[in-house]
Order: structure tokens, then C-alpha cells, then sequence
């Protein structure tokens, strides 16, 4: 009994420190002030206003720089761009970020066309959502895909193993207010591409596939699409340049980018693409196939910005 006694004082200890460490990391995330974190605590805790945002995937994230684009626009844009989306994730997070504040008046989706055949049963690094599990629209989107965020929400023991040292080193540098170098380079939710992760163009890779499209990111598409409506967000489709070596490898990228311009022009939205923007030959812009670094989302930016303005916001006269 008195075994018995001591053991249980012993895992009410072990469990009390659980929830207090993972308390201090969680909160150590969401003081960063600049980087990832500081864009999450805006799209999922924070209820600032802006008039327009990027929505989709890294090539969302990493090519639409807002310091830049509003300088030309005059408008006051966010990016909410995120790693690892596909349009059944984008749902959720737009659906998460328009909770929480009065709907932009423009929405710019950058579409995606070589992640359409892949399914919603994969969240790329996870762990990052941890601290944000209050938000309830993110924690069911999270939790329809992945049951374990269940245990991750409510049992310390299952989520801290996931918070290695990455996490441990953000959330010290949130308490102590010293951002790292890449954090700096970020703005407004922009977050280009790290130089570590630049590889090598294989040019001699000529291996080319037929890619098809699943369904389930046609009818996300669609929500999509529908919760802009109802939000009076005006939405327009992007696609953002890939290297041209990407659009050569698809066989079918002709036929396959068609399905979404055609949905674009049923539903009267704009479509822009770039897929063979003269940008997508230079190599030097590129840290893979399908992501610019810095100084090519930069260039893009400029000439997305000054079209947009052009074709778009002068046409109208302004947002209002």
C-alpha cells in the first residue's frame, strides 16, 4: 500500500512537470516576435486586419514577399502562406485565419498544380501547431487527419518527445528576444527559402510522369472557393513560376493546369499563371524546381505587383 502511495505521488509529480515544461516551451514559441511562430500567433491568436493575403503552400509562403508587394499596391497585405498544404490544409488554415477577424477584401491563392494528386493524410513538421491547439477550427483539421492530435492536445508525454531541439532553442530564443538571422529575413508571413535548403538542379534528370488529380483537392477547392464568397473576399488563382524543367517533366501540365482554369473561369475568378514566365529559365533564381530563393521571389514579387495594380486594382479604381 505504502508502495502504492508513493508511486502514484511520484507519476502526479512526474505529470504536474509534464504539463508545466511543456507549458514554458509552448509559450516560449508564441513570444518570438519575428519568423514562423510570430506568423502563426497571427493567423490562429491575433485579430489584426489586412486587406489582402497569400494563401496556399511553400510556393505560396516563399514567393509572394508583402514588404514589396505593398509598396507598390498601397494595400496592407499578410502572407499565411504554409509549408506542407495542400488545398485541403489551405481550407483550414483560411478558415482559421477568417474566424478571427474582418475578411481581406482580396484573397490570392497560389495553385499548386504539382501537389494536387496528393492526399491530406500527411502533416509536414507537425509539431510546430503544438502551442495553437486552442484554436478549435485548427485542432479539428488537425484531428480529422491525424487522430494522434488527441494525445498531442490534452497528454504531455505523447506531444514533448516531438519537441526536440529545434523547438527548445525557439522557444529560448522567444523568452530571451534574440530571433535567429533567418527569422529576420521574414515579413509579414513571407518566409523564403533557408540557403541550407537550396539543392543542386539536376538537368540531366529527364524523367517525366502524367500526374492526375484527386477529388478530395477539386471539392477543397471548391470550399475554398465558396468560404471567399461567403466572406465577400474577391479571390483570384495564381500559379507561381516553377523552373521549366518542372513543367517539361509533366506531360499532361497543358491539360492538368486546364482543370483548374476552367473551374477558375466557372466560377469567374481570375487566373494568372507564370508557368512560362520568362523567370522560369533562370537557374540562378531557384533554389529546387518548384522554389525561388530570395532574390527570385523578390523579382517575381516586383512584376506580380506592378501587373496586379495595373491589371486589377486600376481597372476598379481601388479595393473599396
Amino acid at each position: 500500500m505504502h508502495i502504492l502511495k508513493k508511486t502514484l505521488v511520484y507519476f502526479i509529480a512526474l505529470t504536474a512537470l509534464a504539463f508545466v515544461l511543456r507549458f514554458f516551451i509552448h509559450e516560449g514559441l508564441r513570444k518570438n516576435q519575428v519568423g514562423l511562430f510570430d506568423k502563426l500567433n497571427t493567423i490562429f491568436h491575433q485579430s489584426t486586419v489586412h486587406e489582402l493575403i497569400f494563401v496556399g503552400s511553400s510556393r505560396a509562403e516563399c514567393h509572394f514577399n508583402p514588404q514589396i508587394f505593398d509598396s507598390i499596391t498601397g494595400l496592407k497585405s499578410y502572407n499565411i502562406g504554409i509549408s506542407g498544404s495542400n488545398n485541403s490544409f489551405t481550407y483550414g488554415i483560411l478558415k482559421s485565419y477568417l474566424s478571427n477577424r474582418i475578411a481581406p477584401k482580396i484573397i490570392i491563392m497560389n495553385v499548386d498544380f504539382h501537389l494536387a494528386n496528393e492526399s491530406s493524410d500527411t502533416i509536414y513538421e507537425f509539431p510546430r501547431f503544438f502551442p495553437y491547439l486552442d484554436n478549435q477550427l485548427l485542432f479539428h483539421e488537425l484531428a480529422k487527419r491525424d487522430k494522434r492530435f488527441y494525445a498531442f492536445k490534452y497528454i504531455p508525454f505523447f506531444s514533448l518527445p516531438f519537441l526536440g531541439e529545434k523547438y527548445l532553442n525557439t522557444a529560448f530564443r522567444g523568452y530571451t528576444n534574440h530571433p535567429s538571422t533567418y527569422d529576420l529575413s521574414s515579413h509579414h508571413g513571407f518566409q523564403p527559402i533557408h540557403p541550407i535548403e537550396y539543392k543542386k538542379i539536376n538537368k540531366a534528370d529527364t524523367i517525366s510522369r502524367k500526374v492526375a488529380i484527386l477529388q478530395e483537392n477539386i471539392d477543397y477547392l471548391d470550399s475554398i472557393i465558396n468560404l471567399c464568397e461567403l466572406k465577400n473576399s474577391k479571390l483570384y488563382f495564381v500559379v507561381s513560376p516553377t523552373h521549366h524543367i518542372a513543367s517539361k517533366r509533366i506531360k499532361n501540365s497543358i491539360q492538368h493546369l486546364g482543370v483548374f482554369e476552367a473551374l477558375a473561369n466557372q466560377r469567374k475568378i481570375p487566373f494568372i499563371n507564370y508557368t512560362n514566365d520568362s523567370i522560369c529559365s533562370r537557374d540562378e533564381l531557384f533554389a529546387d524546381f518548384y522554389h525561388m530563393k530570395k532574390e527570385g521571389a523578390d523579382i517575381f514579387t516586383t512584376k506580380f505587383s506592378k501587373e496586379f495594380k495595373s491589371n486589377y486594382l486600376v481597372k476598379v479604381g481601388s479595393i473599396n
